[in-house]
């Protein structure tokens, strides 16, 4: 890659996002060691951009900092009586973090947890009056955030990226969600 090109893309990522890069020039010389080709690297730093990119355009509704929120409304509000260890399979959760995420999001107003009138120890989860108001706000906002973020690729490398990533999924986690 020419100087032209680094100081190119060191201009482009300080204007995406001033704050994170950093002020010394010789940051574009760091040997990455077997980084540069791991997928694991790419996908993890990636998913912090995203999310934090993300965060910022959540703040209005209260959802922004911890994962899990976006989902938690969305999952809980598309399947009403949703159970919390079910959620928690899809949004990656161990117990614990789900129990806070639940906790915050029940203090925060926009779940309620009840007792199963079939089970009466499992618990089941609704959107509140708050959490319903805001889904269609929610589904908006994530997905011009989606393209906004990913109009560097093009329709084809989207459709492309897309299909492997849910491959990965559907291998680890369970199944791929419905695409709308």
């Amino acid at each position: 890659m020419s100087s032209g090109d680094l100081t190119r893309r060191r201009r482009e990522a300080q204007r995406r996002n001033p704050a994170k890069v950093p002020k010394t020039i010789d940051y574009q010389n760091i040997d990455f060691d077997v980084f540069g080709s791991l997928l694991s690297f790419y996908i993890r730093s990636v998913n912090i951009v995203v999310s934090q990119d993300l965060d910022g355009r959540m703040e209005s509704f209260g959802l922004a900092g911890g994962t899990g929120k976006i989902s938690a409304i969305l999952l809980t509000g598309a399947n009403p009586g949703l159970r919390p260890s079910v959620l928690a399979h899809f949004i990656r959760k161990d117990r614990s973090a789900m129990g806070k995420l639940l906790e915050q999001m029940e203090t925060e107003g926009f779940i309620e947890q009840r007792v199963s009138r079939v089970e009466r120890r499992a618990r089941e989860l609704y959107l509140t009056d708050k959490g319903r108001s805001v889904v269609q706000k929610i589904r908006e906002v994530i997905k011009r955030q989606d393209d906004d973020f990913f109009a560097i690729l093009s329709p084809s490398e989207r459709d492309t990226l897309l299909s492997l990533l849910r491959k990965v999924y559907e291998t680890y986690i369970d199944m791929v969600p419905n695409v709308d």
